[in-house]
C-alpha cells in the first residue's frame, strides 16, 4: 500500500470524526473543514484517483489542479482555526480572505493557460518544456502555504509559551511544529521550482526533491493532526476522570444525603453534564458534613484518629479514615439525637483547593465504604452516644 493511500485513509478517519463539529463553533467548523479538504487533496495524490478525475473531466491534470486548490482551502481553514483559538478577536480578516480568493482565482487561470502536456512542472521526464504558467500555478499555491504556515507557527508557538494547561501547551506546540515543518516544505518546493525553471533539473533531482517534500509534508500533516486532536482528547480524558470521581464519591454522597436529605439540591442536572454533577455532589457532601458535625464532639474526632493509628493506617490516610469514622457515627445518630453543645470536629477539606478537595473527599468515601474498622468504630460510638442520650433523658 502506498504512503498516499495510508495518509489519505488516516486523514479521512480524522475528517469523519470531526465532521459533526461543522455545525458548532467557528473554531470547530474551521478544523473540520481543514481535515475534510486535506483528506480530499491527499486522496487526489493517489495516481488511480487522479487519473480517474482526469478521465472524467477530459482535461489533463485536473486532479493535480484540484489537489492544490483543496490544499489551499485546507491551509486557509487551518489558519482560520489558529486565529479562532489564539486571536478570537480576528487577525487581518479582510486581507486574508482577499488573498485566499485571489489565489483560488489565479491558480485555475494559470492552469488553463498552461499547455496540456506541461501543467505539471515536475513532469520533465517526458522531455517537454516546462510551462511558466504551470510554474505560476504551483508557485502561487506554495507561496500561500508558506505564508499560512508561517502565521500558524508564529501564533501557536507564541500561545504555547503562555499556556498553563499542559494539554493545551502540548497541542499548541505540536501545531506550531506542524506550521514550522510546513514552512520548510514551502521553502523546499519553491527552491525546487526555481531549479526546474532554469531548465537544468534532471529526473534524479525531481525524484530527490519529491522524496524530501513528501517527508516534510507528511510530518507537517502528522504534527498538525496530533496537535488538533489533543484538545478533544483532553476533554474526553477529563470527562472520564470526572466520571470515575463520581463513582468513587457515590457511597459517601448516598450515605450522607440519606442521613441529611435536606441538603440535596433540586433540579439535578442531566447525566451528560458530568462536571456540573460532580460539583453538585461535592457541595452536597460538604453541606451534609457541616450539618452532621453538629451532632458529635471534637473528642470523637480525636478518638477516631487514635483508632486509625491503632488500626495501622499510614499517616497520610489517618485523617481521611478518622473523618469517615466520625461522619459515619454522626449519620447513625443524627435522626435520634439533638445537636451537641460544645466544640465540633473540623473537616479535613477546609481550605483546600477544588482539586485537593476532590482527592480528599474520594479518600474519605473509600474509607467510609470499605474500611471495617470505620464501621466497627461508628457502631460502637453510636451505641455509646445513644446510651448516654437515654440516660440524660431519663
Amino acid at each position: 500500500m502506498s504512503h498516499q493511500i495510508l495518509v489519505a485513509t488516516a486523514l479521512w478517519a480524522v475528517a469523519l470524526w470531526r465532521a459533526p463539529s461543522l455545525r458548532y463553533s467557528r473554531k470547530q467548523r474551521a478544523i473540520a473543514l481543514a481535515f475534510l479538504s486535506l483528506a480530499a487533496a491527499m486522496t487526489l495524490e493517489v495516481p488511480a484517483v487522479s487519473a480517474s478525475v482526469d478521465s472524467l473531466t477530459g482535461i489533463a491534470s485536473t486532479g493535480y489542479l484540484l489537489k492544490h486548490m483543496l490544499g489551499l482551502v485546507s491551509a486557509a481553514a487551518v489558519l482560520e482555526f489558529v486565529i479562532a483559538v489564539v486571536r478570537p478577536q480576528g487577525f487581518l480578516q479582510h486581507s486574508r480572505h482577499a488573498l485566499e480568493a485571489a489565489c483560488l482565482i489565479l491558480m485555475p487561470v494559470a492552469f488553463a493557460l498552461a499547455p496540456d502536456d506541461a501543467r505539471v512542472p515536475d513532469d520533465i521526464v517526458f522531455a517537454h518544456d516546462t510551462s511558466g504558467w504551470a510554474l505560476l500555478h504551483v508557485g502561487v499555491f506554495t507561496l500561500y502555504i508558506g505564508c499560512a504556515m508561517t502565521m500558524t507557527a508564529v501564533l501557536f508557538l507564541h500561545a504555547a509559551r503562555h499556556a498553563r494547561d499542559r494539554w493545551i501547551r502540548a497541542g499548541h506546540s505540536l501545531l506550531g511544529l506542524g506550521g514550522t515543518l510546513g514552512i520548510l516544505y514551502a521553502l523546499h518546493r519553491l527552491a525546487h521550482l526555481a531549479h526546474v525553471a532554469t531548465g537544468t533539473a534532471t529526473p534524479a533531482d525531481v525524484h530527490r526533491a519529491d522524496t524530501v517534500s513528501t517527508a516534510l509534508k507528511v510530518a507537517a500533516i502528522a504534527a498538525i493532526t496530533a496537535g488538533s486532536c489533543l484538545s478533544p482528547l483532553s476533554v474526553a480524558t477529563t470527562a472520564l476522570r470526572q466520571r470515575r470521581a463520581l463513582s468513587r464519591l457515590e457511597p459517601l454522597w448516598r450515605a450522607l444525603t440519606d442521613a441529611v436529605p435536606s441538603v440535596v439540591l433540586p433540579l439535578t442536572p442531566g447525566p451528560a453534564r458530568t462536571r456540573l454533577v460532580l460539583h453538585r455532589r461535592l457541595v452536597e457532601i460538604s453541606d451534609a458534613t457541616l450539618t452532621l458535625r453538629e451532632y458529635v464532639s471534637a473528642d470523637l474526632q480525636h478518638r477516631a484518629l487514635d483508632m486509625a493509628k491503632r488500626a495501622g493506617y499510614p499517616p497520610r490516610a489517618r485523617s481521611a479514615v478518622a473523618e469517615a469514622a466520625w461522619l459515619k457515627t454522626a449519620a447513625l445518630i443524627a435522626t435520634t439525637s439533638t445537636p451537641y453543645k460544645g466544640e465540633h470536629p473540623r473537616s479535613g477539606s477546609d481550605g483546600l483547593s477544588p482539586a485537593a478537595e476532590l482527592r480528599w473527599t474520594c479518600q474519605v468515601s473509600a474509607a467510609y465504604d470499605r474500611c471495617p474498622s470505620v464501621a466497627a468504630f461508628a457502631r460502637a460510638e453510636a451505641a455509646h452516644l445513644q446510651d448516654q442520650n437515654r440516660k440524660h433523658a431519663a
